[in-house]
């Protein structure tokens, strides 16, 4: 009978696309390193101490985040804040693109106030207030995708929905980026942040 050859099998490791990348697979390797072995900067920024406990203190923080912002929801609408500070392009288009300029030093004089916020302010906050749904949707897609399959399709599937999550994410920590930088520069309006704006004078 003539010998069958067998196929060498091949390593699953060798075809994990992240180590076909130098960096990337340094950093799965230094993520894979017993706790006492990882930098310090990689203990102390890691919450949970493993990936199953790390999942469990994402979930937490998410019902908190969820539970925080139907809070503020609720109040924003009831209270009529919305009317303020949510964009409206009738009155917020033009004096968001002077602002834009004026910040480029593109344009000299500064737009006209338009209240307490400025236009570009207004959009960027709306822009908030409409993905900040996406990033919850996306993570119960991820979290429960059999047991919500019709979210997690409406999204483009669980990879889709991976990504949403990811991109809002991103999307969230640069506004958070740039609104601190914004603050520096202008330390002025931390008076009016805390205090909760200008006070008219008597």
């Amino acid at each position: 009978m003539r010998a069958v050859r067998e196929r060498p099998v091949e390593s699953a490791r060798c075809g994990d696309p992240l180590l076909r990348s130098d960096w990337l697979g340094a950093s799965r390797q230094v993520l894979e390193m017993p706790r006492s072995s990882q930098p310090f900067l990689i203990r102390v920024l890691t919450v949970g101490k493993w990936l199953a406990g790390a999942r469990h203190w994402h979930f937490a923080f998410a019902w908190i985040f969820t539970a925080n912002a139907l809070v503020y929801l609720a109040y924003f609408f009831a209270s009529g804040a919305w009317r303020e500070r949510l964009f409206s392009p009738r009155r917020d288009a033009r004096n968001a693109w002077e602002t834009v300029l004026h910040d480029l030093r593109l344009r000299r004089a500064a737009p006209s106030p338009v209240g307490l916020y400025n236009g570009m302010q207004r959009l960027v906050y709306t822009g908030v207030l409409a993905i900040a749904p996406l990033l919850v949707a996306s993570g119960l897609a991820i979290y429960k995708p059999v047991q919500l399959p019709r979210l997690t399709a409406l999204l483009g599937g669980y990879d889709a929905a991976r990504a949403i999550h990811l991109g809002v994410l991103v999307a969230l920590a640069a506004f958070l980026v740039v609104h601190v930088v914004q603050a520096v520069l202008h330390p002025r309006t931390l008076v009016d942040m805390t205090a909760g704006g200008r006070r008219a004078e008597a």
